[in-house]
């Protein structure tokens, strides 16, 4: 990791108690912000609708693949603010038509609310957003929207979850 990346990174980290979130997993298991106790969890906020996001997702795949052997660093996939009648479906045609392995999670309108609880729990404005967040479950990094070539996405990401995991 270059230490120009590793010095730009360092600036934008943020120390804020993440907002505790359920989600979805593909099988309907609910699944929360203290499952990942102890882990290095990256949130990446997406919709199949959304041009951004899937602009995003060579270099996503790239960084799973980095750290696919890590069993501390977790990345949930978390569909959200929906426009069709079957998100799910709809999600996982997009990622499979596209190979993408990520691990797919749902974050659904609540019918009585009428908003996307995981989402708005984290003040989300636009999508692609992402947040790292640390062991402790500390957001250390928010990332809204995608820009810039693959390679550096993966390189500030990687920056990212390295420099949480040294120190925690």
């Amino acid at each position: 990791m270059s230490s120009k990346i590793e010095a730009e990174v360092s600036k934008m980290l943020i120390d804020e108690v993440a907002p505790n979130f359920t989600v979805k997993d593909v099988n309907g298991k609910t699944v929360s912000l203290a499952d990942f106790k102890g882990k290095t969890i990256v949130l990446d906020f997406w919709a199949t609708w959304c041009g951004p996001c899937k602009k995003s997702f060579p270099a996503m795949q790239m960084a799973v693949n980095k750290y696919k052997n890590d069993p501390n660093v977790k990345f949930l996939f978390i569909h959200t603010w929906e426009k069709v009648d079957q998100p799910l479906a709809d999600a996982q045609s997009y990622l499979n038509s596209n190979n993408y392995k990520f691990d797919l999670y749902m974050d659904t309108k609540d019918p009585k609310t009428k908003t996307n609880p995981a989402v708005s729990a984290f003040d989300v404005k636009g999508i692609p957003a992402k947040f790292v967040i640390d062991g402790k479950g500390k957001t250390r990094f928010k990332i809204t929207g995608f820009a810039g070539g693959d390679d550096a996405a993966v390189a500030e990401l990687s920056s990212m979850i390295d420099l949480i995991k040294k120190s925690s």
